[in-house]
């Protein structure tokens, strides 16, 4: 089960397709418009130096604030206080990419994100404190509705969840956090004996959320072997049935996502098993899983010297233990074998799955990079299938006694490619990390896979058909490049240039105020589009140096056009901010669009301006009323048109005040609304 579970996270977080040919040419790739700054961070060690200040609503140095720092260097994240003058400093902090806060009692700084700590660098900031909002609750006990004391709520935000902030819950079971700006953060929420909860979504707008925790059950036992002697070291995982909701299937060691396509895997003997929790034995064989559900379990053992074994059914109550449950397994043999394809070659990054009839889910492995696998502790007559990407398979069964090992080989009917390059910054130095994505430009059928760039920046694709391919590479620190039609299938070298982080705030013209809910769209070198927060604050990010076009839409302002210039800068690990954009409140008309006998025209156009701008019209409902809404202020004219009945103005121009509502406007239609009988 341990294969299993492995190898579908592999395959699907970090292995990627490509190809390979020991004839292929070196190509290189730079992006056009080459202006942009060089990337960050070119050792994996070393320290920087953060300082700062922080600020009060009021603009005025505020001391004993609480600034945080996590990322890649260190999670969860850890704190400073800022001094008497609003300062703080921060040595020793690991080279790497982070985000930075501060925090006192109901007040929060909007977290800057995405900051480059090179090795040496010292890097200063500075931290504005607003009103944030209060997250409180209770965590109860959801069989008796009793308080629960002492539970840990842990609120964590930020956008990968870095910074997080804990409490424990009071006497009476009741728990705040204030100082929470601009975020919507999740909540954790876990106590002795009882199942933990989370994550639970939270926000501004519903503040008061209650936790119901579930009493926690118990199963305990014993791992033996054929003799009855006990089995150190063995992994025991807690697997609830169908009629279960044991809460996350994630294991520990999993990130919790995938990217790329996951091969077919044959559902045949599956027991919509969903993991929940796993120990290791001790000396004596004993195990103990503990906060599951109320529900039906098996318990499953792994060792790599013995074939998996697994418990009975096992029933738990809330609260209660089961004791006494004992796992037996026996000696395995190692089951080697290599994936070929027709020409004889070993292939690489070949999913390859193991059953078992007696386990009730596959074991699953990946080739290396000569088409070689491996299994451990495998018994009994077992099927062996390799799993390629867009091809058939190849299976082949196997009977394994008491021999230590047993060797197997799968050949393919179609030969396979490996992809492999290397990425680079612009100083030269491979780029850890990088997604690769790869697809295939000139199969029959399309294939997209995806890999990503080791410590040298080197990566390699397996599993492609024949170039040419397209390739597309991200990472988070740099901007995005792409390239296409390669047609080889060794020496890929791309050169990613530093990804550059724009915020910008968006105020209403008339009051100042944050303005919420506005669409922002930057297009030029790279197309990129976000919304503004309850803060007015907007932020891109890998945006490269360039011209762009800014647009500000809100469906109550008048739309804002803007043509910016964004330039290297000095470092590129600060976030440039943009100017304050001010947008004009609108008004709003309401009408109604009749055809030339009175009738009521449904699915009409309507818009505004001279010429009309149809790209911002609304259709009339089944009464032939319309809504425009963000109209600039002024004498307005109203157009509508309509397929059958034609186009028309209004009678009159509308008064439009900002923020407004003008009703009454109509427009009749020169021509008759055709009706199906």
């Amino acid at each position: 089960m341990a294969g299993a579970i492995t190898g579908l996270l592999v395959l699907g977080t970090f292995v990627i397709p490509g190809t390979y040919s020991p004839k292929g040419d070196s190509f290189s790739f730079r992006s056009a418009g080459d202006r942009r700054a060089v990337g960050q961070s070119r050792a994996a060690g070393g320290s920087a130096t953060v300082a700062g200040r922080v600020f009060g609503p009021d603009g005025a140095p505020f001391a004993g604030a609480e600034v945080s720092l996590a990322g890649s260097g260190f999670w969860p994240a850890r704190s400073v206080r800022s001094g008497a003058d609003g300062r703080f400093h921060w040595p020793g902090v690991p080279a790497g990419i982070y985000e930075l806060r501060a925090t006192h009692g109901a007040l929060g700084s909007s977290p800057l994100e995405g900051l480059i700590l090179d090795p040496g660098a010292r890097r200063v900031f500075g931290l504005r404190l607003g009103e944030g909002w209060e997250l409180s609750g209770q965590v109860v006990d959801a069989r008796t509705g009793r308080p629960i004391r002492g539970a840990r709520v842990n609120v964590a935000t930020g956008i990968l969840g870095a910074h997080s902030r804990a409490v424990e819950s009071d006497a009476q079971g009741r728990y705040a956090l204030s100082g929470i700006v601009g975020d919507k953060p999740n909540l954790y929420v876990e106590a002795d004996g009882y199942v933990p909860s989370g994550p639970l979504a939270a926000s501004d707008d519903e503040p008061g959320l209650d936790v119901r925790l579930e009493p926690a059950a118990t199963v305990e036992g014993w791992v033996v072997d054929g003799r009855g002697q006990p089995i150190q070291g063995a992994i025991v995982r807690a697997y609830g049935g169908a009629g279960t909701n044991p809460g996350s299937a994630v294991a520990p060691d999993s990130l919790g996502v995938t990217a790329g396509p996951v091969p077919a895997i044959s559902a045949a003997g599956s027991r919509q098993l969903a993991f929940v929790d796993h120990v290791s034995t001790g000396a004596d064989g004993a195990f103990r899983l503990s906060k599951l559900r109320s529900g039906p379990y098996t318990a499953i053992a792994t060792h790599d010297s013995y074939a998996p074994g697994e418990s009975e059914e096992i029933q738990v109550r809330p609260g209660a233990t089961v004791s006494e449950v004992q796992i037996v397994m026996f000696r395995g043999a190692e089951l080697r074998g290599r994936v070929r394809d027709a020409r004889g070659d070993g292939l690489e990054g070949i999913p390859v799955e193991l059953r078992l009839p007696s386990e009730g889910l596959p074991r699953m492995t990946v080739t290396s990079d000569d088409g070689a696998f491996a299994f451990r502790g495998v018994r009994g007559e077992v099927t062996v299938t390799a799993v390629p990407y867009d091809l058939p398979p190849a299976s082949q069964t196997v009977s394994i006694g008491d021999a230590r090992r047993a060797e197997v080989e799968l050949v393919l009917s179609s030969s396979l490619q490996t992809l492999r390059g290397r990425v680079f910054d612009e100083g030269g130095f491979g780029v850890e990390g990088a997604l690769i994505t790869v697809t295939s430009a000139g199969a029959a059928v399309s294939v997209r896979r995806s890999a990503k760039s080791a410590s040298d920046g080197t990566f390699a694709v397996p599993a492609l058909p024949e170039p040419p391919y397209d390739l597309q590479i991200e990472h988070p620190s740099y901007s995005a490049a792409r390239l296409e039609e390669i047609e080889v299938t060794e020496g890929v070298s791309v050169v990613l240039s530093a990804g550059l982080t724009l915020h910008g705030l968006v105020l209403d013209d008339w009051s100042a105020d944050p303005l919420p809910g506005v669409r922002v769209k930057l297009e030029g070198p790279t197309k990129l589009s976000t919304e503004t927060a309850r803060d007015g604050w907007f932020v891109f990010r890998q945006a490269p140096v360039g011209i762009y076009d800014l647009t500000f839409v809100h469906p109550d302002y008048e739309p804002q056009h803007q043509r910016i210039e964004v330039e290297r800068p000095l470092y590129v690990d600060r976030p440039q901010e943009l100017a304050a954009v001010r947008l004009l409140p609108g008004g709003t008309i309401e009408g109604e669009v009749l055809d030339a006998y009175g009738e009521a025209v449904e699915g009409a156009e309507v818009t505004w301006k001279d010429p009309p701008d149809w790209k911002a019209a609304v259709s009339t409902d089944s009464r032939g009323r319309f809504r425009l809404r963000g109209v600039k202020p002024g004498s307005v004219w109203i157009t509508a048109r309509h397929p059958s009945a034609g186009e028309g103005e209004s009678s009159a121009p509308v008064l439009v005040r900002p923020q407004e509502i003008s009703p009454g406007a109509y427009v009749r239609l020169p021509g008759r609304l055709e009706l199906d009988e």
